[in-house]
C-alpha cells in the first residue's frame, strides 16, 4: 500500500514540475494526493487505520467551483473503508487572500469487514475560511458535517495548511477530528 501512495506521488510531482506555472494560491482548480492515518474510537479499543485520498477541485466561474473525492483506507482487523463525495461550493471573497467557502455534495460510502460490507450514501455539509497568512502558505479551516442514511451523522472540525515550494505545487497537512475519530494526513496539491 504504501508503495503504491510513494510511486504515485512520485508520478505527480514528476509530472508537475516541468509545467509549473504561475498559479495562485488561493486557486480553486486542483488535483490533490494524499496519504491519511485515522484512529476510530470503537469502545474500549481504538481501531486504526490508513490508506490514501485523492481530492479534486475545478473553478467554473469567479466564485463557484465543482469537487470530487476519494478515500480507500485499511483499518486493523480486517476492516477496508471507501468514500467517494461530489459536489459543488462557493467561494465569497472577504478580501484579496481571504475567502469564506461553502460546500455541498453528496457522498457514497463502503465499508467492508469479513466477508460482510455495507453501502451507504449521504450529503455532506461544510464551512470553511480559507486565506493566505504569508507568501506561498495558506490556512483553512471549517467544519464538515456529513450524513449517512445507515451509518447516521457527524460533523468534523478540519484544520489545512499547505506551502507553495513552487508556484503550482504544494505541500499540505490536514488535521479532521470528530467525537469518535481522528485524521492527519499528508498530501501535495498541484493547481492550474
Amino acid at each position: 500500500m504504501q508503495r503504491r501512495i510513494s510511486s504515485l506521488l512520485a508520478a505527480l510531482i514528476a509530472t508537475a514540475l516541468p509545467v509549473a506555472s504561475q498559479a495562485d494560491t488561493m486557486n480553486y482548480t486542483y488535483i490533490e494526493l494524499g496519504y491519511v492515518d485515522t484512529e476510530i474510537d470503537v469502545g474500549p479499543n481504538d481501531l486504526d487505520g490508513d490508506g490514501f485520498a485523492l481530492r479534486g477541485s475545478l473553478a467554473v466561474h469567479e466564485n463557484f467551483f465543482v469537487f470530487t473525492g476519494y478515500e480507500d483506507l485499511d483499518f486493523e482487523r480486517g476492516v477496508d473503508s471507501t468514500t467517494f463525495h461530489l459536489g459543488g461550493g462557493a467561494r465569497w471573497p472577504l478580501g484579496n487572500k481571504l475567502d469564506i467557502v461553502g460546500r455541498v455534495a453528496i457522498v457514497k460510502s463502503k465499508v467492508e469487514f469479513g466477508s460482510r460490507d455495507q453501502n451507504d450514501n449521504g450529503f455532506l455539509l461544510g464551512a470553511r475560511l480559507r486565506g493566505e497568512v504569508a507568501p506561498k502558505f495558506e490556512l483553512e479551516g471549517g467544519f464538515e458535517y456529513v450524513d449517512l442514511d445507515d451509518l447516521g451523522n457527524d460533523t468534523a472540525i478540519v484544520l489545512e495548511g499547505r506551502y507553495f515550494f513552487l508556484d503550482a505545487l504544494a505541500g499540505g497537512l490536514t488535521v479532521q477530528s470528530t467525537d469518535d475519530a481522528n485524521t492527519i494526513g499528508i498530501n501535495l496539491r498541484y493547481t492550474f
